[in-house]
């Protein structure tokens, strides 16, 4: 299981000291308001860790400021990228719930035989779509119960119920 987990997004800046606009990727803020440290991952990639100085709401806008990012422009270094935490510092889970991440990773079984592995997940327009590796080929796969069952983490399984989204 991946250790750090994308929890938000950095947005724009916001006032003269530094603070940014922080969306929470969960639709809850508890874990970030109690955050000491977490990473910044860019688009291209890199990973920077960042002290957390202060943490502030405004109205409904949830505002982080980074030690060492303390006016507009050194924080606007920081916009457009993902916060990542660690997952003790991550939004609990309640029973039956997952980290999309722990998805990652997952075989795909199709009537007791192993069809392809999930290698990401993103969001479609009524639900999650699994992208699925079958023979270094890609197909996507929509995270509803008529085509796949729950994960079984203790397995590491998922079991897909219809084999015609595979060419199965």
């Amino acid at each position: 299981m991946e250790e750090l987990l994308s929890s938000a997004t950095i947005g724009k800046t916001h006032g003269v000291k530094g603070f940014l606009r922080v969306y929470s990727l969960s639709g809850d803020y508890s874990h970030l308001k109690k955050l000491k440290e977490c990473y910044a991952l860019f688009p291209d990639g890199r990973e920077k860790l960042l002290s957390v100085s202060d943490t502030s709401t405004q109205g409904d806008l949830f505002l982080m400021r980074f030690s060492g990012y303390d006016t507009p422009e050194s924080a606007r270094l920081l916009s457009g990228s993902i916060l990542r935490v660690k997952r003790s510092d991550a939004h609990k889970l309640k029973k039956g719930e997952f980290y999309i991440a722990d998805l990652y990773g997952l075989k795909l079984v199709y009537q007791g035989n192993e069809v392809g592995t999930v290698v990401s997940v993103s969001e479609g327009a009524q639900a999650m779509l699994l992208s699925i590796d079958k023979d270094g080929k890609e197909y996507l796969v929509p995270y509803l119960p008529v085509f796949v069952s729950s994960p079984d983490f203790s397995t590491g399984t998922i079991e897909l119920r219809m084999g015609k989204l595979l060419d199965l």
